[in-house]
């Protein structure tokens, strides 16, 4: 009696099993976005006694500095409308839809390992700002902008800062900017000021 032959040659498996987890990095990437769309700010409890920066309800306020990991984090300012500059960026820059309008928050971020480590940040995955209508995503293509965050590495003891670009609605209040790592259990959560020029 023969033994059956594999219906796929080895490199058809390889290709078998990049595919799976392409797919299922997919969807972990999908689950996570469909579980933070239920993050809003209704109906949450009032818990006063919780560090400023620890809940969504008593985010730190602008300036102040959140430790969430190896990182230490705080909102310095925000550009709101920010039409004109992100048009001036790039043609190509997207535009606010009808009713809505450009914010740039300038973050400020210092990597604090306890050893010489460097930390890794990606600004455009590890950012949301969350307000009683709902969740935003950061706009990750846009080109030409004066002063972007870069993520990446950056060496213990240094800071880096910028600006990340978010498309919110003109009369959108109470943001609250949420530093959910997708690679960690750490999260900390920076009031948006009302923001001007």
């Amino acid at each position: 009696m023969t033994e059956p032959q594999n219906s796929l040659p080895s490199f058809g498996k390889v290709i078998l099993l990049i595919g799976v987890g392409l797919v299922l990095f997919g969807c972990g990437l999908c689950l996570g976005a469909a579980a933070a769309t239920v993050l809003t700010r209704q109906g949450l409890p009032r818990t006063s006694s919780a560090p400023a920066g620890s809940t969504l309800d008593h985010p730190a306020p602008p300036g102040t500095a959140v430790a969430a990991g190896d990182l230490e984090i705080q909102v310095v300012g925000v550009i709101r409308p920010a039409d004109d500059i992100v048009a001036e960026g790039n043609m190509f820059n997207p535009r606010p839809g009808p009713g809505n309008e450009m914010m740039l928050v300038t973050l400020s971020v210092t990597c604090r390992p306890e050893e010489d480590d460097a930390c890794a940040f990606a600004p455009v995955l590890d950012f949301l700002p969350v307000s009683p209508i709902g969740v935003r995503r950061p706009e990750w293509l846009v080109a030409g902008l004066p002063n972007p965050l870069h993520g990446g590495e950056i060496s213990s003891g240094e800071t880096v800062s910028g600006d990340i670009l978010f498309e919110v609605g003109k009369e959108e209040t109470g943001l609250v900017l949420v530093y959910s790592p997708s690679l960690g259990d750490e999260v900390a959560y920076l009031e948006v000021p009302p923001g001007g020029r």
